[in-house]
Parts: C-alpha cells; sequence; structure tokens
C-alpha cells in the first residue's frame, strides 16, 4: 500500500512496538494512512521485532520492507 507510516497511535503516544518486543501473530505493529483512511498493518507471525526500516510519517510504497520479525 502506498501512504505514511505511523508507528504510534497518536502523536506523543508510545510506539505499537519497539526492537526487542515480543508480538503474537494479529497485533498490530504499525499505522499506514493511504487518501486520509488509518490502516493497520498487523504481524504476520508470531516473533521478536528485529529491526524497524521506517521513521514515524515516512512515505512507504508497495512492497516496501517495514520491519523485521524473526
Amino acid at each position: 500500500m502506498v501512504g505514511t507510516v505511523y508507528l504510534s497511535p497518536e502523536p506523543g503516544a508510545k510506539q505499537f512496538v519497539g526492537v526487542g518486543d515480543k508480538v503474537k501473530k494479529g497485533d498490530t505493529i504499525l499505522l499506514v494512512e493511504a487518501m486520509k483512511t488509518f490502516n493497520p498493518v498487523e504481524a504476520d507471525k508470531a516473533g521478536t521485532v528485529k529491526e524497524i526500516y521506517v521513521t514515524d510519517a515516512q512515505p512507504v510504497e508497495y512492497g516496501e520492507a517495514l520491519i523485521l520479525i524473526e
């Protein structure tokens, strides 16, 4: 999806996930705003967040890696 990525639910709030956090399949890990609609991006598997490739309010494109979960 093309849009703007947000790492927290609102400005000044804690990020959904950070490096080292454990996530379950289906956990919301970030939001992508496209055409004024906020779309939650969920973890596709359970694991540990190893790396976050994007920064808050960064534009993103189709197929771009956002977060590494192992």
